[in-house]
């Protein structure tokens, strides 16, 4: 679903990511923590085709992002669902309309897309924001609304950085087996955290930890064995029980 090949990213004179070797695959969920000023961040972005690196190469479902056409990037962007840092939504329009937007933008039936907006509110509890401004929400409420809005469309891609910034440890954790969810559900979930007990949570769920520093991919590249994939390592009974004792 995912494939990173020494992809080196320079920013202002600086080494952000050197060379970095990483895939992802569909029921795979891959763990990034780090530092901070150590990656995560932009190596997201250019694994969600947000951000083009100065070398290497990235994969997409398939497509070689270095031989598409800018206009064709938008396409390749809908196997992405996207959780951005610091959520930004359009003030002028419900928390269940922005939601919708990336529905909306693939021409899906607008009733199909409320309902499945809906549905990925009340996976994360946040069902009762959808008539709310944004504007009127916390910044945990806004975070929420950003991780629905990503799972709306059921991409087979998921990027997460810092998803649990702000949240209780409830939150979190519903979160967390919202995410294990999509997984078995064949997706491909990679997420970015400072976190520790998020981090450590979602390791004991059966998530492959990995580390940027300086950034740089610690352990070198990421394949998948059947050890890594989250539906093939353990029975759903172990897998359960690592979530329900996820966080504190």
């Amino acid at each position: 679903m995912l494939r990173l090949t020494a992809v080196t990213l320079r920013h202002q004179g600086k080494t952000v990511l050197d060379a970095v070797t990483m895939e992802a695959h569909a029921g795979q969920f891959l763990m990034l923590e780090g530092g901070r000023a150590a990656g995560k961040t932009k190596l997201l972005e250019i694994a969600g085709a947000r951000r083009r690196p100065n070398s290497g190469a990235v994969c997409i479902a398939d497509h070689d992002l270095a031989t598409l056409q800018r206009d064709s990037l938008p396409f390749v962007r809908r196997n992405v669902g996207f959780v951005e840092a610091r959520p930004r939504f359009i003030s002028q329009i419900s928390v269940l309309d922005n939601v919708m937007l990336p529905l909306a933008a693939c021409a899906e039936p607008v009733a199909w897309a409320r309902e499945a907006a809906l549905r990925a509110l009340g996976k994360v509890g946040a069902v009762g924001l959808a008539t709310w401004a944004p504007g009127a929400l916390s910044a945990s409420e806004l975070r929420l609304a950003g991780i629905a809005r990503a799972l709306a469309g059921t991409p087979p891609l998921l990027l997460l950085d810092d998803p649990s910034a702000s949240l209780t440890a409830g939150d979190s954790g519903a979160v967390l087996s919202v995410l294990f969810g999509a997984v078995e559900s064949g997706a491909a979930v990679v997420c970015a955290s400072a976190d520790l007990a998020f981090v450590a949570a979602a390791v004991r769920g059966g998530a492959r930890r990995l580390r940027l520093e300086g950034g740089c991919l610690l352990g070198g590249p990421v394949p998948m064995t059947p050890s890594m994939s989250v539906v093939a390592g353990g029975g759903a009974s172990e897998r359960a029980s690592a979530r329900r004792q996820a966080l504190p």
